[in-house]
């Protein structure tokens, strides 16, 4: 696990770490100050590697600042927790054009710092265990597995049929199936589904909400309906 302060005050920074550092939550994760402008490079090549960020928002000499950094890394790290940490209040509206978890003032953070942390923690955890990432068409996508409705195989590409759109995505059901979470069931050797988007059963296929229509293999069948009842057993 790892966390990033960005900030291009060292003395800033170094505070922040030291806080940091006392805190057992973050005992797993191993943190490291870098420099808005080594921040920025990273994302703009896909090398960051970070699950939760502290970000001051003002640069000095840059083109670009905290705000608009958080919202290239919105796009490509979404479960990345971002903690800004600024010296001006006035900066505080601005934040909420961005996916964020805590503002803190810097005069404050020996205080609120810790707050933030615990929550982004938190958010982090429950995040990580929703968001699926795969490659399609060479770019890594991210999607919450709760807007996955079905998975399907189609020779060697599956495709991954979400509430927004359809995915090509070049790997095995079995190794898809590893990252999902319980509300997923196989029911053929061809098709997993989010039992969410089940309406119902008849004979050897079942039925999504929106009328889809999804084949049950012999082989899936018993513990497929098991998992189906179970399911919504659990849930009334």
């Amino acid at each position: 696990m790892r966390l990033i302060i960005c900030d291009d005050d060292i003395k800033d920074a170094k505070n922040a770490e030291d806080i940091l550092n006392t805190l057992s939550v973050l005992k797993d994760y191993e943190i490291k100050i870098q420099s808005p402008q080594d921040v920025n490079l990273a994302v703009d090549e896909d090398l960051l590697k970070c699950d939760i960020l502290v970000m001051d928002i003002q640069y000095e000499g840059e083109s670009f600042d905290g705000i608009e950094l958080t919202k290239k890394i919105n796009e490509k790290l979404p479960t990345c927790q971002i903690i800004y940490l600024s010296n001006i209040l006035d900066f505080a509206p601005m934040v909420y054009d961005t996916n964020h978890c805590y503002f803190v003032l810097k005069e404050n953070m020996d205080i609120m710092l810790p707050r933030a942390i615990a929550k982004a923690v938190e958010s982090y955890n429950t995040m990580s265990n929703d968001i699926i990432e795969f490659l399609s068409n060479g770019h890594k996508v991210y999607t919450s597995q709760s807007e996955i409705m079905y998975i399907e195989r189609d020779d060697r590409v599956l495709n991954i049929h979400t509430l927004k759109k359809t995915y090509q995505c070049y790997t095995s059901l079995k190794k898809i199936e590893s990252k999902l979470g319980s509300a997923f069931a196989r029911c053929h050797g061809g098709f997993i589904v989010n039992l969410a988007y089940v309406s119902g059963i008849d004979g050897t296929q079942l039925y999504l909400k929106d009328g889809t229509k999804i084949p049950i293999g012999m082989r899936f069948f018993e513990d497929f309906k098991l998992k189906y009842l179970k399911y919504y057993s659990d849930r009334m």
